[in-house]
């Protein structure tokens, strides 16, 4: 088993979040990360989607496809002002097995105690054919440079992080039977509050773009292909016994006719 980082509690982490993406490189990752995310949920139907994040901003909309979109969190995101339809931990979801069509995980296996463990869970509750949306920082980007800096840099930093690659990410996703839809990137841009063109809006960012693993964020699509096990009843019937002479019994009669022939 890995050894993961040691993360700091929700009543220091999830203001220290809040306040981050209210800055202006927050706020841009927010809009594009929507962005990636609407794109990646067109064609989802079903019942409910389920969001899951310990950022105070909603990330997702509800999706024409699907009837009903809610979270939850822990009770500090409620007192930071995100309404939450219920309160739960996330290393034990209060929701029934294979029940959601869809989840959005954004930004919260970086920062969970075991990110494998939540995957597992968010597995367990996932429709089969349902899609796991997963939103994360780039490692291999200026923006998620920059946030290691950070979480070395200062002793008691909110950025210890995990730092989880697309690569591993995809092969926890295959070993628990979900097939990779694709991979989208986002937030090209040098992480600098100023100048102000830096986080300039600019035009939507084009599809070539979009593939190219130097954003500073991703939204991973996953399918779940695994076939729910359904336990069958057996139907017992009773076969019908078929009378059949003993194979001595046959040939002695043969043998007797043969003898009175002669």
């Amino acid at each position: 088993m890995p050894t993961w980082r040691p993360q700091a509690p929700d009543r220091e982490l999830l203001p220290a979040l809040k306040r981050w993406f209210g800055e202006p490189v927050g706020r841009q990752l927010l809009k594009e990360e929507s962005e990636l995310l609407q794109d990646s949920l067109e064609g989802v139907f079903g019942h409910s989607l389920l969001e899951l994040s310990l950022v105070t901003q909603s990330l997702a909309s509800r999706p024409d496809g699907i009837r009903r979109h809610y979270t939850i969190g822990p009770a500090v995101q409620r007192e930071l002002g995100r309404p939450l339809d219920a309160v739960g931990d996330f290393a034990q979801l209060p929701i029934a097995n294979e029940s959601q069509d869809a989840v959005v995980l954004h930004h919260l296996l970086e920062f969970v105690a075991n990110p494998h463990n939540l995957l597992r869970e968010v597995e367990r509750i996932t429709v089969p054919h349902g899609r796991v949306l997963i939103v994360g920082f780039n490692p291999f980007s200026l923006l998620g440079m920059q946030l290691q800096f950070s979480g070395r840099l200062k002793r008691n930093s909110v950025w210890k992080h995990h730092v989880l690659t697309t690569h591993r990410l995809i092969d926890w996703l295959h070993l628990l039977g979900f097939k990779v839809n694709h991979c989208w990137y986002g937030f090209h841009r040098i992480p600098l509050k100023q100048p102000a063109w830096c986080m300039s809006h600019g035009r939507p960012v084009p599809e070539v773009l979009k593939r190219l693993p130097v954003g500073g964020t991703f939204v991973l699509s996953a399918t779940k292909y695994r076939a729910p096990v359904t336990p069958v009843k057996m139907k017992w019937r009773r076969e019908p016994m078929v009378n059949v002479r003993p194979l001595g019994a046959a040939r002695q009669g043969c043998l007797n006719s043969t003898l009175s022939e002669q």
